[in-house]
């Protein structure tokens, strides 16, 4: 007959055993229902590493935001450019007509003088667009990658037209310049923008891997912690027997 101290002594290791097994249960039910595997300080090194990783992945989704908004912005900026260039070409046709005089009268260069005169006041207005209060003719700053870094772009140059054949062709070289600096600008900002779509899901990716829990590994660890928990809890139940059974030789 084993003494009371041993069998006590087994009853608090079959207790000791069945607490701990029910508390990896818990850890294991929590990490299986959230999907996160470092939760309960499981791999804290790795923890941090993921939240670095998710915050980098997380501002580069916001940095390919910031470029199409950026495009959207330069292709506005660019139909602008379109509408001037339509306009300065209408000009310089009525400038050549106007400079027929001896086919034209007075009547004939009063209603040119007045479309012309309709044409840049109209090309005026179209030059002060905006777009959130910011003239769709200037440069603007955008943040291109997950650091906050800033490229410039847009066109530096407003074309301002005027009536004559010089004008027109000096205003029509400006616009040429413009749609210039934009398309170079929708292309590079196209370019960073894949560049940080890329950066996001492989970061996401590698976050993943770090940070979500194995659900096949994981549930084997739940099964495994539920067997011995069961386990203990037969132990100490046999351990209250045993204690019985030597309580009941001593009355």
């Amino acid at each position: 007959m084993p003494s009371i101290s041993t069998v006590t002594n087994g009853a608090q290791f079959a207790v000791d055993s069945a607490s701990k097994s029910q508390r990896a249960m818990a850890n294991s039910i929590a990490r299986l229902s959230t999907g996160i595997r470092t939760k309960f300080g499981n791999d804290p090194a790795g923890a941090a590493v993921a939240d670095s990783l998710t915050n980098q992945a997380r501002s580069a989704d916001m940095a390919a935001r910031n470029a199409e908004a950026g495009i959207s912005f330069l292709q506005t900026a660019e139909s602008v450019l379109l509408e001037l260039a339509n306009l300065n070409t209408r000009l310089r046709e009525l400038a050549v007509q106007k400079a027929s005089i001896g086919t034209l009268d007075t009547s004939d260069i009063a209603a040119i003088e007045a479309e012309e005169n309709a044409i840049v006041i109209a090309a005026d207005e179209i030059n002060d667009e905006q777009i959130n209060g910011v003239d769709l003719l200037s440069e603007v700053s955008i943040a291109i990658n997950f650091e906050g870094a800033l490229t410039h772009m847009g066109s530096p140059i407003k074309p301002v037209l005027a009536a004559g054949v010089s004008n027109a062709d000096t205003q029509m070289g400006n616009i040429s310049k413009a749609l210039g600096f934009v398309a170079a600008g929708i292309n590079a900002l196209k370019g960073h923008q894949s560049n940080m779509f890329a950066l996001s899901a492989n970061t996401h990716a590698a976050a993943s891997r770090i940070e979500s829990v194995d659900f096949a590994k994981e549930s084997a660890e739940l099964a495994k912690n539920n067997i011995i928990n069961q386990s203990s809890l037969a132990m100490v139940a046999q351990a209250n027997q045993a204690q019985m059974a030597i309580l009941s030789l001593l009355n």
